[in-house]
């Protein structure tokens, strides 16, 4: 069996497409996927369709102006020829002219989706949460085995080795991601011990980013408890999950310097509160001793003397008057015990005795009317020196007094 080299079938596909000149003049409708702008000013691109996508190279001596406005996903008319890349063995279209037909199907379902998302209050600045500043627990929501784990355990380790990471894998490109990503987002969402969440994938296409475009995705990151910063594809993508994001970065390793504060600036910032606060607390000091110093030199030694001799002599002034007081409440109430000693003097039997009073007893019992006597009974009486016994004779009562 007769056999040709690699590079043998190549040039003869090259000269096959550069020899038909119906590959050679094309005028191809498409849409724009993959936009890229080179260093050298060159734009690189796949143009798709429903069911095809093909390689299209449009250099920077043809481009001029006609790539100014032209955007990932525009529908566009190109004209150009298939060339047939030796080294690769690659087909690609190059591109000779371009016309911009406007936004193309996926844009046209962005445009629309974004409008609906928007209206239901998916992407409102109100319901964003701030990053928290000090935090310990991060929730990485990424591929495990792209550059992009890589990058943000790197720029974590550099800034700040103490905080924690915490993976969540996910696929990262694809329709069937959808699921995946949303329910990732709702697991690391809902755990309360997470401080911040990165949601982020490298580079790519529209198409390649589409998965995060999804309303399922999106309305995760809503509801997310959790603050989280989207860094999806290059600076210049934008998709939904980043609108409805409490931040947006333009790259993960953007996202990892927002997310993982610098622990030699927490050192620095510590080193400043502690200064502030010894300041303060010096000038609290330093304004006290004003105060002391102010009251010190306002206070005046005669005034102070004036002062308490004024004091002295009130004090004087008032013990004089109650010790005035107190004689004359001696005074009065030596006079009524004295009226109250000369009462009790004349109620005293022996002194009625002296003076011819006697005290009337019946049976041993004081005989206070004339009504508890009978004439004939015997009666003793009282007087200062013994008693005297007596037979009543009569009894006489005095009329009504």
């Amino acid at each position: 069996m007769e056999s040709i080299s690699v590079t043998d079938v190549v040039k003869r596909l090259k000269q096959k497409v550069e020899g038909d000149n119906q590959l050679q003049h094309i005028v191809m409708e498409g849409n724009i996927i993959g936009l890229k702008r080179a260093s050298t000013g060159h734009y690189y691109m796949n143009l798709h369709d429903a069911y095809s996508s093909i390689h299209a190279v449009f250099f920077r001596g043809r481009a001029g102006q006609a790539m100014a406005h032209v955007r990932e996903g525009d529908k566009v008319i190109v004209v150009g020829s298939l060339n047939v890349y030796e080294k690769g063995g690659s087909v690609s279209f190059l591109i000779e002219r371009l016309y911009s037909q406007g936004m193309g199907s996926l844009q046209v379902q962005l445009a629309e989706q974004k409008k609906r998302l928007a209206a239901a209050g998916y992407f409102d600045a109100a319901h964003k949460q701030p990053l928290p500043r000090f935090p310990w627990h991060i929730g990485v929501l990424t591929s495990h085995t792209g550059a992009v784990l890589h990058d943000i355990r790197k720029i974590a380790s550099e800034r700040n080795p103490y905080i924690t990471v915490h993976l969540y894998p996910i696929p990262v490109q694809g329709e069937s991601a959808v699921p995946e990503i949303a329910a990732a987002l709702r697991k690391a969402g809902a755990n309360r011990t997470l401080d911040v969440l990165i949601l982020a994938r490298g580079g790519g296409s529209m198409e390649d980013l589409w998965c995060f475009n999804h309303s399922e995705v999106v309305r995760a990151i809503y509801e997310a408890a959790v603050p989280v910063i989207t860094a999806i594809g290059h600076e210049t993508d934008t998709t939904l999950a980043d609108y409805a994001a409490d931040v947006r970065a333009a790259t993960p390793t953007h996202a990892a310097e927002l997310a993982f504060p610098s622990f030699a600036d927490l050192q620095l910032l510590l080193t400043q509160l502690t200064e502030t606060a010894i300041q303060r607390m010096q000038e609290r000091q330093e304004r006290y001793r004003h105060s002391l110093r102010q009251a010190i030199a306002a206070i005046r030694p005669d005034r102070y003397r004036e002062y308490l001799t004024l004091r002295r002599q009130q004090a004087i002034s008032r013990i004089a008057l109650a010790q005035r007081q107190w004689h004359v409440c001696q005074m009065r109430k030596r006079g009524d015990l004295q009226t109250l000693a000369a009462r009790l003097a004349g109620l005293n039997p022996e002194n009625l005795g002296r003076r011819g009073y006697g005290q009337v007893f019946k049976d041993g019992q004081p005989i206070a009317s004339v009504q508890s006597v009978q004439t004939g009974e015997t009666l003793q009486i009282q007087v200062l020196d013994g008693i005297v016994e007596t037979v009543v004779k009569g009894v006489k009562p005095y009329g009504k007094r």
